[in-house]
């Protein structure tokens, strides 16, 4: 499938998902009916919606998707969580949860646009995995005084536990990996599982 180009609010929306900072455009879905629509969802609409929530939560293509819940099934532990770990442990994630952009679609543009390194070294791959104890840095030091940046810092977001962030020096420490209840509440990994065991 290729990849979406639309507004990912108008898609957070509709998935009853919280819509990126500073903006607010109240939880009901997208349209003019929005709030008055109500439907009931099949076992495989429910499964389905699920699914889509960890995608555009994350900004993963559904072929990477797949992929990355092959993985979290290979590995010890619940199949959900492990999906969920690793894709809060994505670059692009990383450096949006650590409040220096406002979007996770800007922070996919930045690292694409080789503006980021890790323990030093360049990446450029907005799903590039982060391992525990790695540090983000920007690559060039005048991208500290880029106006969006500086905006978004003044602006003093809640950065989860598992990341330190340095303003001074606008680096990022991936401290360790998420537990539980550090996770998103608003995703059944459960549905998640079981929409990929029918097809995996």
């Amino acid at each position: 499938m290729s990849k979406y180009l639309g507004p990912v609010s108008k898609k957070l929306r509709a998935l009853g998902l919280p819509l990126p900072r500073f903006r607010n455009k109240g939880n009901n879905p997208p349209g003019q009916h929005g709030a008055k629509r109500k439907r009931r969802k099949s076992s495989y609409g429910l499964q389905l919606q699920e699914k889509q929530k960890v995608r555009y939560s994350y900004g993963w293509r559904d072929k990477q998707l797949k992929n990355e819940y092959i993985r979290a099934k290979s590995v010890a532990g619940d199949t959900g969580i492990n999906l969920l770990v690793g894709s809060e442990s994505r670059l692009d994630n990383l450096v949006f949860k650590s409040g220096l952009v406002n979007t996770l679609g800007f922070a996919r543009q930045l690292v694409s646009y080789k503006h980021f390194l890790v323990d030093g070294k360049k990446v450029n791959i907005p799903s590039y995995k982060i391992e525990p104890g790695q540090v983000i840095s920007l690559k060039k030091e005048k991208m500290k005084e880029n106006k969006l940046i500086k905006s978004n810092l003044e602006q003093n977001p809640k950065i989860p536990p598992y990341i330190a962030f340095d303003k001074q020096k606008l680096t990022i420490t991936y401290l360790r990996y998420p537990i539980v209840e550090e996770l998103s509440k608003n995703i059944d990994t459960s549905l998640v599982v079981e929409w990929y065991n029918r097809r995996v």
